[in-house]
Formats: structure tokens, sequence, C-alpha cells
């Protein structure tokens, strides 16, 4: 962070590296911190501790009067009943659709029949009590929404697909306006 200073004259951070005061109405604290227990419900650690992290780092900069609306705030969320994924992790997901790596994973549908598929993650759909991965799937030739939680293994492939993961997104996001009520 650059700052001047001069002897005698004090410090000073340059125009652009200052934050602006952190001020939020009860209700403001309260969307976070109801935000924040809500994503115990997706079964996703790092996740989760990511949002505590975030809700720490709030506390100690908000004024004295907030902090107790954001660390002990008198709201209770139940833990839900999603499924744990065991054959997936959600940050290795997470970090796949950042880097737009392919991802081998085996599955199961909810008839019990298991497939090897490879690929193209583009997003995460959060649902109340089940995570999807919306990709492209090179075995149909198509967009697929998957279950992290029928997602038996998995393994993030080297290969990447940068140069068509903006349009494919785009689609997938055009395809999901069309039918934005469609269940995963």
């Amino acid at each position: 962070m650059p700052i001047e200073g001069a002897p005698g004259l004090g410090y000073v951070l340059r125009r652009g590296f200052d934050l602006p005061p952190l001020m939020f109405t009860a209700e403001e604290a309260d969307a976070i911190a109801i935000g924040v227990r809500l994503l115990r419900r997706l079964r996703d650690p790092k996740l989760q501790q990511a949002a505590e992290g975030v809700l720490a780092k709030l506390a100690e900069v908000v004024p004295q009067q907030l902090q107790p609306l954001l660390v002990a705030a008198p709201v209770y969320v139940s833990d839900g009943s999603a499924a744990t994924p065991v054959g997936i992790d959600p940050a290795e997901l997470r970090r796949a659709i950042h880097d737009a790596r392919k991802v081998a994973i085996t599955y199961v549908d909810e008839q019990g029949r298991e497939t090897e598929r490879t690929i193209r993650p583009l997003a995460m759909a959060y649902y109340v009590d089940v995570t999807v991965v919306g990709a492209w799937c090179e075995l149909r030739g198509d967009f697929r929404h998957f279950r992290l939680d029928r997602i038996l293994a998995s393994q993030l492939l080297d290969e990447r697909f940068s140069t068509e993961s903006a349009k494919l997104t785009a689609d997938w996001l055009e395809l999901r306006k069309d039918r934005p009520s469609a269940a995963p």
C-alpha cells in the first residue's frame, strides 16, 4: 500500500487506497448474519470458513453498536437436510470453474445408474437442500446439471477450456433464462 510521509508532517495514503466507513442498518446486519448462517446448509466447509472470516472482519471494522448484530445476531437457521458430498470437494469444483478446467466424474442418476463423464463446469447452483453444478457434458454433448451428492468420485483434469468458457457460460445462462424454474 503506497504511503507517503515526511518528517514532521505525518503520513498520507494515496487517493484510491482508502476505505469508506462501514455502516449497516439493522436489516443489513441481519441479512449478513443470516447469509453466513445459511451457508452451513451448503455442506461446503471451506466456503463456510470463508464466510465466518468475512463476518469476523466486518465485526472488527463496524461501529461497536453494530458488532452484536453481526456476531451474536438473534437469528437461527436450521442445518437443513442436504446430503454432504463425498465424491467431490465443492471448493475444488469452484476452483475448476474459475480456472476453466475439466473434471472427470463418476455420477449416479436417480435410478442408480452410474456413468463416467468429463464435464466442463460452468456454475454452481445452491438450492435449499441440494447443490448442483451446471456444466457442459462431453458424453451427452449438451448442458447438464449434476447434483453434488450424486457424484461418487471426481478428478480435476489438467485440460482447460478457457477459450470457450465465456461462450459456454453465456449459453448456459441464456438457457436458464428460458427455464428459470427448471429443477436440477
